[in-house]
């Protein structure tokens, strides 16, 4: 999603807010679900996390606009800088969903505006929570790293890591992402530029950084990084730094000017990595890497080669073409 339709979106959901209820934004910095739970035109419902999670929305929350009001969706379990996130995420939601001009916006995207939808809601949660002001004292015009999206947590106390990630992640200078991950290697929550997204809740634990991240917790750990996308497609190797974030792994991954090395340059092999196979078939026994999904039967990929899966085309269900 590029980054100046998100900021255009977000601009115009600040700029509504302001019009419409001067000094909101103070009232949801301050507080933002009772804020947002004093408002008529929605309701504000905690809930167990089972219930969150099954919502489909990319933090721990949901929106349920076929209520009357509407309904903002938080899981009662997290830290309150968490739901305050939360809330504020699926508030975005809501405007988007109910103001003209915002769903316009939408509209216009070859997806009907889903992928633009969500990233605007983290980055107006996000904005609320982080003033511009209190960014720039902490991260500088080179980017984030994890040491300075450290400091500007430390700043913010009340705020959660994944605002501060989101937060950090609209200073990234180059394609990179910001991300969080659990005492696992498992992502929690993570925000990109100009790269694929990486999935919530995808297992990170084999990536070099995250491993080197895990053995020294107390320190800044500065490496290397290929995160694992579906299939076990890696992505790209990308210049990381990881630091302990409150028990939580905090990444920055970048592909090129890391804002805490003299000198990182564009690597020649920037693309992602397919899965490495050997076919099985005696015939053949082909070497290749692929990026198709494998064979719903076999659980394996046809081999470019022979054209057959593991099963070979004679006895899988897949019926490949």
């Amino acid at each position: 999603m590029p980054r100046h339709q998100v900021i255009a979106q977000v601009t115009a959901m600040l700029d509504y807010i302001d019009a419409s209820d001067p000094g909101i934004r103070s009232r949801l910095f301050d507080d933002a679900l009772s804020a947002l739970a004093s408002r008529d035109d929605i309701d504000v419902r905690l809930v167990p996390d089972q219930e969150a999670d099954a919502s489909g929305c990319s933090v721990a929350g949901g929106y349920l606009a076929d209520h009357t009001p509407p309904v903002l969706v938080v899981s009662e379990s997290t830290s309150r800088g968490r739901r305050a996130f939360t809330a504020l995420h699926e508030y975005g939601h809501h405007l988007q969903q109910s103001v003209f001009d915002l769903m316009e916006r939408l509209t216009q995207q070859r997806d009907g505006g889903l992928a633009l939808e969500d990233a605007a809601c983290d980055t107006f949660a996000s904005a609320i929570l982080l003033p511009k002001e209190l960014v720039k004292q902490h991260i500088g015009d080179r980017g984030p790293s994890a040491d300075t999206v450290l400091s500007l947590w430390h700043a913010a106390p009340q705020v959660s890591r994944a605002a501060v990630c989101v937060r950090a992640a609209l200073t990234l200078q180059v394609p990179g992402h910001v991300t969080l991950l659990d005492k696992n290697g498992v992502i929690v929550f993570s925000s990109s530029r100009e790269l694929p997204p990486l999935r919530r809740g995808s297992d990170q634990s084999r990536v070099s950084i995250v491993v080197a991240a895990r053995q020294a917790p107390t320190r800044i750990v500065d490496g290397e990084a290929e995160f694992f996308y579906r299939d076990g497609i890696r992505g790209q190797t990308l210049y990381a730094q990881a630091g302990d974030m409150g028990g939580m792994t905090v990444i920055v991954s970048v592909t090129e000017r890391a804002a805490w090395r003299k000198l990182s340059l564009p690597r020649k092999d920037s693309g992602p990595k397919g899965v490495f196979r050997i076919c099985e078939h005696g015939a053949c026994g082909h070497e290749f890497r692929t990026f198709e999904r494998p064979c719903d039967q076999c659980a394996v990929p046809r081999c470019p080669e022979c054209g057959q899966c593991n099963w070979g085309v004679s006895t899988c269900l897949c019926k490949r073409g």
